[in-house]
C-alpha cells in the first residue's frame, strides 16, 4: 500500500484543512485553510483567479513584485505570471478562490482583469457570489451545458465586480465629475418631488451656472432636461411593468399632473401613456405587426 505521506508531503505540511474544490465546467470554486508558514509555488498562473482572504495574511511574489495581502482583502490574478505565495508564519490563513479558464473569458474582460491586479477590501457582494459558487447545487441534474453556463456567468460576475471596484478605487474623479454625480444621485432619489435648479445646485454643492456648465459639458443637456428625461424613463418602466393608474405614475415621477405627464410623454415617445402601455402589453406577434405597419 502506498503511503499518503510519501505521495503528498507538501499538502500535509502546508494545509491544515481543505474544505472543497469544485470544478463547474470552465470555473473552479475552492476554499482552503493553510497552516502557519504554509507556501504555494513558485508556479505560473494559468487562469484568471480571484483570491479572497477571510483570515490571516500572505506575502505574494508576483514575477519580481512583492504584494502584501491581509484579510479581509481580495486580489485578481491573471495568466502568464510567476507566483510564489508565503502565508502567515504565526496563524492559519483561510481563503477562497474562483478561477476561470482563460479561453472562456472574452477579450474585453481579459483587458479589464489584467488592469485590476491590486488588493482591495472585500465587498459584501463578493462574499455572496463566492458562497453561491461554493455551495449552490441543482437538484434534478439539469443539462450540463446549461448548468456550466450558469456557473461561468456567476464566476464572471464575481471577477467583474472585483475589477470594477479596483478601477473605481484607482481613478479619483475630478471635482466636476463628483459634483455631477451628486446631482444625478439626488435626481434619482428625489424624482417624485418638485425640484428646481436651485435644489439641484445645492445637492451638487456648486453654483447654478457651474451646474449648468457641468451638465452641458458632460451630458450635452441642461439639468432640467436631464431631470425630465429621468422622470420619463421611470414613468415608461412603470407603465410597462406595473398596473398603476396613469395619474399615480405621473405623481410618483414628479409631474405636475396627469395632463402635463401625457404631453411630455407623447413628445418623447410619440404616443400618449395609455397607447404606449397597450403597445407594450400587446402579444409579441401583434407588436411586430404594428411596428411593420409603421414602417
Amino acid at each position: 500500500m502506498v503511503s499518503i505521506k510519501n505521495t503528498m508531503p507538501e499538502i500535509l505540511i502546508n494545509i491544515s484543512r481543505t474544505n472543497l474544490r469544485m470544478r463547474r465546467g470552465n470555473v473552479v470554486f475552492g476554499e482552503v485553510l493553510y497552516a502557519p508558514g504554509g507556501v504555494c509555488g513558485p508556479r505560473v498562473q494559468r487562469d484568471y483567479q480571484l483570491v479572497v482572504l477571510h483570515n490571516g495574511e500572505l506575502d505574494l511574489r508576483l514575477d519580481d513584485k512583492p504584494i502584501r495581502i491581509a484579510a479581509p482583502q481580495s486580489l485578481l490574478l491573471s495568466p502568464g505570471h510567476r507566483e510564489h505565495f508565503l502565508f502567515s508564519r504565526h496563524r492559519e490563513t483561510h481563503h477562497s478562490w474562483c478561477s476561470i479558464d482563460a479561453q472562456a473569458v472574452p477579450d474585453k474582460l481579459r483587458r479589464l482583469f489584467r488592469s485590476s491586479g491590486k488588493p482591495i477590501l472585500v465587498h459584501s457582494h463578493t462574499h455572496l457570489l463566492m458562497e453561491l459558487g461554493k455551495t449552490l447545487s441543482f437538484a434534478g441534474q439539469p443539462e450540463a451545458d446549461i448548468e456550466n453556463s450558469f456557473y461561468l456567468n456567476l464566476g464572471l460576475s464575481l471577477l467583474i465586480g472585483h475589477a470594477l471596484s479596483v478601477q473605481a478605487d484607482i481613478r479619483v474623479p475630478a471635482p466636476g465629475e463628483q459634483a455631477l454625480s451628486r446631482a444625478k444621485q439626488f435626481i434619482l432619489k428625489e424624482l417624485g418631488r418638485s425640484l428646481s435648479l436651485n435644489d439641484l445646485a445645492a445637492a451638487a454643492s456648486v453654483s447654478r451656472p457651474q451646474l449648468i456648465k457641468l451638465f452641458q459639458n458632460f451630458l450635452g443637456a441642461s439639468p432640467i432636461q436631464y431631470l425630465y428625461k429621468q422622470r420619463l424613463c421611470a414613468a415608461a418602466e412603470k407603465l410597462a411593468h406595473t398596473g398603476l393608474h396613469i395619474k399615480e405614475i405621473a405623481q410618483s415621477c414628479g409631474f405636475a399632473n396627469e395632463f402635463h405627464f401625457s404631453r411630455k410623454f407623447k413628445e418623447a415617445y410619440g404616443k400618449n401613456p395609455r397607447s404606449w402601455r397597450r403597445q407594450e402589453w400587446a402579444h409579441p406577434a401583434k407588436k411586430a405587426r404594428n411596428a411593420k405597419q409603421r414602417l
